[in-house]
């Protein structure tokens, strides 16, 4: 297999720079995504099956997450179907996040809406501060409550005293090594415990041979900002603290500065179209992917996998990621009600434990991991327990990511930038991101304080 490079041109540049702008985002129409009076949302439509179509209660559960995953959460939800008579659920696929949240966005504002919502954890937020998401904290049931969840990732869908999203296909960054090589060159069977280790570790790697070529210690990615935002954490630093900008700080460009060298001076890494897919391919020794890729990786790899915590620097840093649920404000009760039931169903242990095995994401319900066939395979896969312990040190995404619609684009072209030229200047490149990070935050900044200040 031939390693793909990722090579950005400047229309990569200008068209991550913009995305979702052309999209009816919510920032920009803040106040203006339904009419507001009362119970007047009505429901997207659906078509149930004839052996449901008399039940009292319709679900629509609008879904970003397709492939083996949407199969699995499809398996869920006909399990509710079967499980009681009075409520049917509907899963309709709306594509990735980045489509997805404009679609919930053309709903609100068209006036009909699921009555279900699965947000990533970089969107939700931003429903959030034009005041559409219902609080669901009347919901809870005395089996069914913020205790049933894993307190760092339950607590990222609490704004002022509310819970308004509920975690479910969630992950961290993990970090991942191809065992067989590290044996081959006579390394530790872990991950490194610093950047630094992973470099010297480097040296030994690319001694190998891969289609002829030195054989790669390291791909990064090109299409996601969240594992370098990972690695400015290492570094001591943040994209951003609460909307104040710290992409330009010292620690940021130390870490940028760190890649770029490694990739353009040492020559041991870089810039993959797919890490994932090289990384399964064998073409690559390491990279950092989601949690939720290690099935995958599996089904790929013929090699033996090994996965660990991400490296430190000069500390750990290891940030969370993936979706959740919320509902909308201004919709009839009695479909609310119906819709947390759904919800309920979805965060049972059983139904944890069976997204879980399904998926590679992480059991986010604390009695998941007591299910017998999870249980064991917490207990005989390392990969799967390094996944699921490191957890404990995760933290929520920097806020920035979040509120403001283009962030993330902007900082992936950013990253794409100093990873992909070696002479590249860092410090230029994350000040102009800096500032229109700064510009994004102020656009935002009222409303966010309303929620979180």
């Amino acid at each position: 297999m031939t390693i793909e490079r990722f090579t950005p041109n400047r229309r990569t540049f200008l068209g991550l720079g913009a995305a979702g702008l052309g999209a009816p985002l919510l920032a920009s129409c803040a106040g203006n995504v339904s009419s507001g009076n009362g119970n007047d949302l009505g429901q997207v439509d659906f078509s149930a099956p004839s052996e449901y179509s008399d039940r009292d209660m319709n679900v629509v559960l609008w879904s970003a997450t397709g492939g083996t995953n949407g199969e699995t959460l499809q398996a869920l939800i006909d399990g509710f179907n079967e499980s009681q008579s009075d409520i049917y659920a509907e899963v309709q696929y709306q594509g990735g996040y980045e489509e997805s949240g404009p679609k919930v966005t053309a709903a609100l504002q068209a006036g009909s809406v699921p009555d279900i919502a699965m947000f990533a954890d970089t969107w939700w937020p931003r429903f959030l501060l034009n005041d559409v998401l219902e609080p669901m904290d009347d919901y809870f049931t005395d089996d069914y409550n913020s205790d049933s969840y894993v307190g760092q990732v339950f607590d990222e869908g609490v704004a002022s005293g509310s819970t308004y999203w509920i975690s479910f296909g969630r992950s961290t960054p993990l970090f991942y090594y191809n065992k067989d090589l590290f044996n081959e060159v006579g390394l530790p069977d872990r991950g490194p415990e610093t950047w630094s280790e992973l470099r010297e570790w480097a040296a030994e790697l690319n001694q190998l041979q891969v289609s002829g070529q030195a054989l790669p210690a390291h791909a990064f990615s090109s299409g996601d900002d969240w594992p370098f935002m990972a690695m400015i954490w290492q570094f001591g630093g943040r994209i951003s603290d609460g909307l104040e900008i710290h992409i330009d700080g010292a620690e940021a460009i130390e870490a940028g500065e760190w890649a770029q060298r490694f990739i353009h001076e040492d020559n041991f890494g870089y810039l993959a179209q797919s890490p994932n897919t090289d990384f399964g391919a064998g073409v690559v020794a390491t990279t950092v992917g989601s949690t939720g890729s290690l099935r995958g990786i599996y089904e790929e790899a013929d090699f033996e996998v090994g996965s660990a915590f991400l490296p430190q620097e000069a500390t750990h840093g290891v940030p969370t990621g993936g979706n959740g649920f919320s509902m909308f404000k201004n919709v009839p009760a009695e479909r609310k009600e119906a819709a947390f039931e759904v919800l309920k169903y979805l965060g049972s242990p059983a139904s944890s434990a069976t997204w879980t095995l399904g998926t590679g994401y992480l059991p986010v319900v604390t009695a998941a991991r007591d299910e017998p066939e999870l249980a064991e395979v917490l207990a005989e896969d390392p990969n799967f327990n390094a996944a699921a312990e490191q957890l404990e040190i995760a933290q929520p995404t920097d806020a920035v990511r979040q509120m403001v619609t283009d962030s993330t684009a902007t900082i992936i072209s950013g990253v794409q930038e100093i990873f992909s030229n070696g002479s590249t200047d860092v410090r230029a490149t994350f000040d102009n991101v800096a500032a229109q990070l700064r510009d994004g935050a102020e656009s935002v900044r009222d409303d966010y304080e309303q929620w979180f200040g």
